[in-house]
């Protein structure tokens, strides 16, 4: 039985994954750079703050930490805070072959739940909490193989919404020590929570941002009520009205039978732009190529990715030409072409201060990148297509001054098989947590050596001074 499958891993995961510390100082550090310089963050904020009522009282009830400002709500509140923080600059670790954020769900539930058990004077080793991130990110991965992730997106499901959902029941049911029954029913009212729709892309909405904050909150009152000993639907995900059924029309079960096999931490990439992940093969070819390219030039740029990537950042084309927010040029193949052929690069500091986030008036007007905008176009090719989903990668085609620049790259920076430089990943870190009052080479030292040390000490380490 799936369900079965998932809840003895839950029951017997191991904790001692290598990479998982540079996915929680990722992690940290997306959500504390959402809090600092996401257009949505205010909202998001005093939309919590509403939803949340009174203050809790951390002597006698159950509290976590909103980040990085160290305000005190319910576990469930800074799970739905956090996790939206952590994924509103698309700037979370991804996994491929499910095509999800696990990070930004799963860190979240699994971090609100811990801090929620340790009322009082009590402590919660690190050891739980990393073992509950641990199945968070198994189970999150798995589950979304197995839906088929093509087929979810084909429906109009955001996969990071629905199937982290069932990440973040598992992240918050290890960390809270549910027994078997326990998991199997909060799995149960998992499958009647996930949800998440691809409408956003319409109109830039800031519905995909709260996606990961929503399946945060959900694996934590799915947790709450079959704790408190409510009988959840059997065969959530494989039954004859299950997730599978309901959510796909080409599911793969199968894929739930090597959970116990996989390190899932290890197999999600960090990102070095803040965009569609889709988009960041292209951006490393045409980072190739810019060197070389005068962008006043440029007569035609031709972007070839999967056609899943471009339904999502080159379909309706007209539309990607003219992006008018921050969401619109996160899903924008010719913003972000246009971007990298002026600025040789989409990392944070060239994106946030394209879009306007860094005290420049955002750029998708300006003539230039308008100009080159309408000399993109976006497609695939049977081979980039055939190689999908293994391999999420790109080939550009710059013409410019009557000369043709060609490259292609098959595994975008990031990858498990393309790590980014060391530099690069402390560059991220410290410019997302730059003026957020948290010390980045504190954060970094605790997050290193979490195995000795308690949750307590890393809420200290990533709230502001």
């Amino acid at each position: 039985m799936v369900t079965d499958r998932i809840v003895d891993h839950c029951l017997s995961v191991d904790a001692d994954r290598p990479d998982l510390p540079a996915h929680l100082l990722d992690w940290f550090a997306v959500a504390i750079g959402g809090a600092t310089h996401a257009d949505s963050t205010p909202a998001i904020l005093e939309g919590v703050r509403s939803i949340a009522g009174p203050t809790p009282d951390p002597a006698t009830d159950e509290t976590a930490t909103l980040l990085p400002s160290g305000e005190r709500l319910t576990p469930a509140d800074a799970a739905l805070a956090n996790g939206a923080l952590a994924h509103s600059l698309d700037f979370d670790d991804t996994h491929l072959a499910s095509s999800l954020h696990p990070g930004a769900p799963v860190v979240a539930a699994a971090l609100a739940a811990a801090e929620g058990e340790a009322t009082g004077d009590e402590e919660i080793p690190a050891d739980r909490f990393r073992a509950g991130v641990a199945a968070g990110y198994d189970v999150a991965c798995t589950v979304g193989e197995a839906v088929g992730p093509d087929a979810h997106y084909d429906r109009g499901f955001h996969v990071t919404a629905t199937c982290g959902t069932f990440g973040a029941v598992a992240a918050a049911g290890v960390v809270r020590g549910l027994d078997a029954d326990e998991l199997r029913d909060a799995f149960g009212i998992a499958g009647s929570q996930a949800a998440g729709s691809l409408q956003f892309l319409a109109n830039g909405a800031w519905n995909k941002r709260l996606h990961p904050g929503l399946a945060a909150r959900r694996g934590i009152e799915a947790t709450d009520l079959a704790a408190a000993g409510f009988v959840g639907a059997a065969e959530p995900l494989a039954g004859e009205h299950g997730f599978f059924a309901g959510y796909s029309d080409e599911p793969n079960p199968a894929a739930v039978d090597r959970i116990g096999e996989r390190d899932a931490v290890a197999e999600t990439g960090l990102k070095p732009y803040p965009c569609c992940r889709y988009l960041h093969s292209a951006i490393d070819a045409l980072r190739e190529i810019a060197p070389e390219v005068d962008p006043d030039a440029v007569e035609s740029v031709e972007v070839a990715i999967p056609s899943a990537g471009v339904r999502l950042t080159g379909e309706p084309i007209d539309a990607k030409r003219r992006p008018d927010g921050f969401v619109d040029c996160q899903f924008s193949a010719p913003f972000a072409a246009a971007l990298t052929l002026t600025e040789g690069t989409a990392d944070a500091e060239a994106f946030l201060r394209a879009v306007g986030r860094l005290d420049e008036p955002p750029r998708w007007d300006d003539p230039e990148i308008r100009r080159l905008m309408d000399a993109t176009s976006v497609g695939t090719d049977p081979e980039i297509e055939a190689r999908f989903p293994e391999e999420w990668g790109a080939r550009v085609t710059v013409t410019a001054g009557g000369a043709t620049r060609k490259a292609s790259v098959s595994v975008p920076l990031g990858e498990p098989e393309r790590p980014m430089p060391a530099a690069e990943t402390e560059e991220k870190a410290a410019g997302l947590l730059a003026g957020s009052g948290v010390d980045a080479d504190r954060l970094a030292s605790t997050v290193e050596s979490l195995g000795g040390r308690s949750v307590a000490e890393l809420v200290d380490a990533a709230t502001a001074e």
